[in-house]
């Protein structure tokens, strides 16, 4: 069977189920998986991996228009995006795969449910990655990274709504998606018009599951999105799939550091972002921002590892982070006396313009960052793509790190680490917003789990410690505030063999 069917075949089997779960904050995680917005902690379509992934709409009264959108794995830009219309009951399925001749990412689905465009069979976009990055290396950005899908209105079997719910809701298992009124009543540049539309705010509903397949070793993994929603009622954010500038100050739209100081031209289809104000406890991006991020929050991430050599054992930590881009980013054309520069040739990390410290921007003082990310825990490599490190994690040593029979190393010198960004004793570097972890594989040179690359870093340690636990610190930038860790999701990847046959099992991080 051809891989590229082989990867869709089974997409189309994958299902979608879970419970309604409340939520604890302004915006809280909800336990059940259920909920208004989607976060896929990881794709990839490296190695021979295909990322199959589903979004189910669990409310069968109710439509919903929903915006997918695929982030890079280095720093988080956007890649690919779209909107979806969901029909009450309905389940949209895809496969990400790589497309032999660019080698570029590129999403398939024979799904019957409408989208905007009309066809989202595409390949992925260089055009936000590193411009400096090689061809090859930019085809390779978009090849890994995260989802983030929000609900951005209802569309309600009601009166005012008949014409859009008729084209989007199936007959015979399929959606009509009439371009006459699908794509007429929602290509407005006006967020009030789209009421006029039949869309009203959004309620919760959607949910979603992935499976990592190696087409080549056929070892698989597995999870759930991760679901978000407010307290008390969403707000309406739908806005159209199309290029233009956005109508009303950038800073109550997102939190975006590029967009909110000009450094990339914001668009209408960059909108809604998961800093976008989604409760009305949020009165600006920033604060939506801090609600999302404090809801994903982890002081103390802790999983389990195998690198068994009799088993052929590769272990993968997955650290990613997908609020992070609202506190921090990258200007990859900043100059060194203006870090909000749209022309030249030193890249700059870009900090969101709140908080009390201060840095230097064109001899003026900026205030900069946020609680949960800061020059204090935030490095930069140089080097081509370039990329964001988190810095301020406690590295897995004496009391964090254990065999299976309760040994610990004796200091930090028990391992080693790859790539160093940071020299301070105790700290892990871990490069990228969708980081992967590999634990005793010999360097970021040899293979992974994942087969990783964009965002690829390397734990070895010595060599009694094949098999075993390990704890990760987690802190913020500013232990003060009410939720001081960072927002991590992920899991461990581990693929062993029994012979010639390949087995791939995962485990969730715990936290304590």
């Amino acid at each position: 069977m051809k891989k590229s069917t082989l990867a869709l075949s089974i997409a189309a089997a994958i299902g979608s189920l879970g419970f309604v779960g409340a939520a604890n904050a302004a915006m809280g995680e909800t336990s059940g998986g259920v909920g208004h917005q989607l976060v896929y902690p990881y794709f990839t379509a490296q190695g021979g991996n295909a990322t199959l992934m589903s979004i189910t709409n669990t409310d069968t009264t109710n439509g919903k228009l929903v915006k997918v959108r695929f982030r890079g794995a280095a720093n988080s830009d956007d890649l690919f995006d779209f909107t979806l219309a969901l029909s009450p009951g309905d389940m949209w399925t895809a496969a990400v795969t790589q497309d032999a001749t660019t080698g570029l990412a590129q999403l398939a689905t024979t799904d019957k449910s409408c989208t905007l465009p009309s066809s989202v069979n595409a390949k992925f976009s260089t055009f936000r990655l590193d411009p400096s990055a090689t061809e090859a290396n930019k085809a390779a950005g978009t090849r890994e990274g995260y989802v983030e899908v929000i609900t951005m209105a209802n569309i309600p079997s009601a009166t005012a709504s008949t014409s859009l719910f008729k084209t989007i809701k199936h007959v015979n298992g399929v959606a009509p998606c009439a371009a006459a009124v699908f794509t007429e009543k929602l290509a407005t540049k006006a967020l009030g018009d789209a009421t006029a539309s039949g869309l009203v705010p959004p309620t919760s509903g959607i949910t979603g599951d992935w499976i990592i397949l190696n087409q080549t070793t056929t070892a698989a993994w597995s999870g759930s999105a991760t679901a978000l929603s407010p307290t008390g009622t969403a707000l309406q954010v739908f806005w159209p799939q199309i290029s233009g500038t956005p109508t009303g100050t950038i800073t109550n739209l997102t939190a975006d550091p590029l967009f909110t100081k000009s450094i990339v031209a914001i668009q209408n289809f960059d909108l809604p972002d998961m800093s976008t104000p989604y409760s009305a406890a949020a009165a600006d991006g920033a604060a939506q921002a801090d609600q999302t991020t404090a809801a994903l929050a982890k002081t103390n991430i802790v999983n389990q590892y195998v690198t068994n050599d009799s088993i052929l054992a590769d272990t993968d930590l997955l650290f990613s982070q997908p609020t992070r881009r609202y506190h921090v980013a990258v200007n990859y054309t900043a100059s060194s006396t203006n870090l909000s520069a749209t022309t030249g040739t030193s890249p700059a990390a870009i900090f969101r313009n709140t908080g009390t410290l201060l840095v230097q921007e064109n001899g003026t003082s900026q205030a900069y960052g946020s609680d949960y990310y800061r020059p204090t825990n935030i490095g930069f490599t140089t080097a081509s793509p370039r990329i964001l490190c988190l810095t301020g994690i406690s590295a897995p040593s004496n009391n964090n790190v254990f065999d299976r029979e309760e040994t610990t190393p004796v200091d930090n010198t028990s391992f080693t680490i790859s790539p160093v960004v940071v020299t301070a004793p105790g700290v892990v570097s871990i490069c990228g917003e969708a980081a992967v972890v590999s634990i005793n594989a010999g360097g970021v040179t040899y293979g992974s789990s994942l087969n990783a690359s964009v965002a690829r870093n390397d734990i070895t340690y010595a060599a009694a410690y094949t098999d075993g636990w390990l704890s990760f610190a987690t802190p913020s930038a500013n232990a003060a505030i009410s939720y001081p860790g960072l927002p991590i999701l992920g899991q461990a990847f581990i693929r062993a063999a029994n012979g010639a046959v390949n087995y791939g099992f995962g485990y969730a991080h715990k936290t304590k």
